[in-house]
């Protein structure tokens, strides 16, 4: 039981020494004095305002009990320091009531129901302490020594002391991170659904972000099979081009130089469609195909007078020469310039 008077504190440390001889309660404990967030300010006050902020504490705690809404950790404001009619100061803190009405510590909060009237007691004991101080308890020489063992400890030697800026501050803070997470305990009370709604939101999350991975490795893979398929069609062209090239020059070596004037042409058409020039196609015309090629392209010129030639031996039924099978080759190579080593 916390004192305002020397004869009080002896009482306080004799009880604290029989309660450790004699094994702890079986009943709920209250929480620490200090709670972990920090130590509250301090407030100087005179005893009659001391007794009114034990009133409104207890007050506070019969609220607590009859509507748990009412239990408030920060109704219960800032610690006293009672000035003594002798000029001491006693400093009276109320971290333990503060951990006993905050909802985040959960081991407390399971067992408020039963340490609310334990708490009332312990104010009401100390309202009654103002009054009437009961006598000190004469100590034996051991239990001297053991009580001195334990005030001569860190925290006793800081009852009346003020705190550092330091320690204020990170006090604030610790009190600013408590009331963030008690809003959010409030939060989960007020909207149940909110737990169900965040789990279900990171299941769909999860699952959006794997089917957009799998889209995106589908799409890499279809644009590799692509550029693997438009190597090989490029290939197969090229060889078609020169299949047909050859052929001709077979036909030149035979002097059926029609006939090599035609394959030429025809050579010529699938290196345009290698090159991108010319779409594939089975049904256009040589016409159509010059058509095809833009009027300030390069390949224009060439392809228009192989054409020319062409259709004037081909279609046209005149008789060709060594000079337009050389001048056939010589569009084609200017048309497929990779080809230059078929010129006989």
């Amino acid at each position: 039981m916390r004192t305002l008077t020397l004869a009080g504190r002896t009482i306080a440390v004799a009880l604290l020494l029989f309660a450790a001889t004699h094994g702890a309660s079986a009943q709920p404990q209250l929480p620490a004095m200090v709670p972990h967030a920090g130590l509250a300010p301090l407030r100087d006050v005179s005893p009659t305002a001391y007794r009114e902020h034990l009133k409104r504490l207890r007050q506070l705690v019969t609220d607590c009990g009859r509507v748990v809404t009412a239990c408030d950790a920060a109704a219960v404001g800032d610690d006293d320091r009672v000035a003594l009619p002798d000029g001491t100061h006693v400093a009276e803190r109320y971290g333990w009531l503060r951990n006993l009405l905050d909802d985040s510590n959960d081991p407390t909060h399971r067992l408020r129901g039963e340490l609310l009237p334990r708490a009332a007691e312990r104010l009401a004991e100390q309202e009654a302490e103002i009054d009437a101080l009961p006598k000190a308890i004469a100590l034996t020489a051991r239990e001297r020594v053991s009580r001195d063992a334990v005030l001569a400890r860190k925290e006793f030697r800081t009852t009346a002391a003020e705190y550092s800026l330091t320690e204020r501050i990170g006090s604030w803070i610790s009190r600013q991170i408590s009331k963030l997470f008690r809003g959010v305990s409030s939060l989960g009370r007020m909207a149940p659904w909110l737990g169900t709604a965040l789990q279900w939101g990171t299941v769909i999350l999860a699952a959006s972000l794997l089917v957009l991975w799998v889209l995106r490795a589908l799409d890499r893979q279809r644009i590799a099979l692509g550029r693997l398929g438009g190597e090989s069609a490029r290939a197969q062209a090229d060889a078609e081009s020169r299949a047909w090239a050859e052929v001709a020059r077979t036909h030149a070596a035979n002097g059926e130089w029609r006939d090599a004037v035609h394959c030429l042409y025809w050579a010529s058409i699938v290196a345009l469609e290698d090159r991108r020039t010319l779409r594939r196609s089975g049904t256009r015309t040589p016409r159509e195909a010059l058509q095809l090629i833009a009027p300030a392209s390069q390949l224009r010129e060439p392809l228009r007078a192989q054409t020319g030639a062409f259709e004037r031996i081909w279609y046209g039924q005149q008789p060709a020469a060594e000079s337009d099978y050389n001048e056939a080759l010589q569009h084609y190579e200017t048309l497929h310039p990779s080809a230059r080593e078929l010129r006989a």
